[in-house]
């Protein structure tokens, strides 16, 4: 990988940040209008951009190519907010001009009440995924192909008249198109995770039919499936398996464990963690490698070990390592008088059904490490294959910038993409960082799953 570059934005500026929602949009560009450094510094980037659209009067297409050059969606037009932006900077209109138009948004919202039609249950099944990709696909042979909605309204969006009652009466007409998240993520993110559910279902079938590996599928099918403790007490042919996980609800909370285990948990750990963990435990560390991992130790937490010896250094360490394992042990305990063990890992659940039910928007990072995992474990037609190409393709539906060598994180996922091994090369690149005192890419899309802004 290319390491320590300088780029124009760090990939961490647009994580998590929900910026395709109406929710807070208007303030967050307002305070970005304001030109008060201490107060601009803390709005997300993506804000920031669009006000230094304005001040410096760009087109919409300059706009969304610095968008992307900073790795921030381009302008949504199926957003209602963000339609009176595109409005806006495609007629060359000031930010006071445009805040007329917002008045008229927020005028159609309250008129016509803008709710998603799907997943309207609690539970998610594979039924309800199967019913929103169908509804959002054109299909061949049964595959699914995205619809190209948004680009007809952006079409209509580009080629309306400068003219404020035109631009009502053009909402009213697009009311029906338009989403409170950023559909093409929402809609690739889905579709790729029912393929894998589907080959999960497939092989548990297939376990049936050979006789053999039924415990590793079943596994699978236990863990990302809910209320499929039917099939573990009573012998079913695999047509019946099949149908009964066809229609079955799906397991948020399992499908993130899943997406956690994939890049082998510890690459969300901080980089003092990683670091631990490749050397196996406190005890294995080499003599030799005493002084460094004291080092280590000091510059990650100062006040704890700057005035420590290395061998104080190293038996706190072993002290923590210690208590910490008893602490998980006696968690595990605990859950398992309880029941409540499933509450560990609620941030993750939730922020899945999120994603899912189009209550949270997907950035560009989070959409391409989840479309990595879920490509990664399911059997696809040859065109739908998560390559290099297909991605970036991908990407660029989903108004995001297209793979960039010169950038970090896209350069680590080309690599990835096309490395013989990818896990192989994912663990040297993780190791790396931490050697060198940096978290991983990773390690903020699980330690912020549940965050929005507050880390810009």
């Amino acid at each position: 990988m290319k390491k320590d570059k300088n780029k124009t934005a760090s990939v961490f500026d647009v994580l998590m940040a929900e910026l395709m929602s109406d929710v807070g949009s208007n303030d967050m560009l307002e305070e970005s209008m304001s030109l008060n450094p201490e107060r601009i510094e803390k709005i997300p980037l993506r804000y920031r951009i669009i006000a230094l659209g304005f001040l410096q009067r760009m087109s919409l297409n300059e706009l969304n190519d610095r968008l992307r050059e900073n790795n921030c969606a381009a302008l949504y037009s199926r957003s209602l907010w963000e339609a009176s932006l595109i409005y806006a900077f495609n007629h060359g209109l000031s930010y006071k001009e445009w805040k007329k138009l917002r008045d008229i948004c927020l005028e159609i919202q309250e008129e016509n009440e803008i709710k998603d039609p799907f997943f309207t249950n609690a539970s998610i099944s594979m039924k309800d995924l199967k019913t929103y990709l169908d509804e959002n696909s054109n299909t061949d042979n049964g595959a699914f192909m995205t619809q190209h909605r948004t680009g007809l309204v952006l079409k209509v969006l580009q080629e309306s008249p400068n003219k404020e009652e035109e631009f009502h009466s053009l909402l009213k007409l697009l009311v029906q198109d338009l989403t409170p998240v950023s559909e093409k993520t929402r809609y690739y993110f889905c579709k790729y995770l029912y393929y894998m559910m589907v080959t999960k279902a497939e092989e548990y079938a297939a376990s049936l039919d050979a006789g053999i590996g039924m415990e590793d599928s079943l596994y699978d099918v236990m863990h990302l499936f809910k209320g499929v403790t039917p099939l573990k007490r009573k012998k079913h042919t695999s047509e019946e398996a099949r149908d009964f996980l066809m229609q079955a609800d799906i397991s948020p909370g399992g499908i993130f464990d899943a997406f956690n285990e994939f890049f082998f948990d510890y690459v969300s750990s901080d980089w003092m963690a990683v670091l631990i963990d490749f050397y196996g435990s406190v005890d294995s560390i080499p003599k030799s490698d005493i002084h460094t991992v004291a080092e280590h130790l000091r510059n990650y937490n100062p006040e704890k070990y700057a005035n420590l010896s290395d061998e104080e250094a190293i038996a706190m360490l072993r002290n923590e390592e210690e208590e910490r394992e008893a602490a998980v042990d006696q968690a595990y305990s605990d859950d398992e008088g309880s029941g409540r063990g499933y509450q560990r890992n609620r941030a993750g659940e939730n922020t899945i059904r999120k994603y899912i039910k189009g209550a949270l928007d997907i950035d560009r990072t989070t959409l391409i490490c989840f479309l990595l995992f879920f490509g990664s474990n399911t059997t696809l037609r040859e065109e739908d294959v998560i390559t290099r190409e297909r991605l970036s393709r991908i990407l660029d539906e989903c108004r995001f910038s297209e793979l960039r060598e010169e950038d970090d994180f896209d350069y680590f996922v080309i690599q990835f993409l096309e490395a013989k091994d990818p896990i192989d090369y994912l663990m040297e690149e993780v190791t790396w960082y931490a050697k060198n005192e940096k978290n991983f890419y990773l390690y903020r899309v699980y330690k912020d799953a549940y965050r929005s802004y507050d880390y810009f």
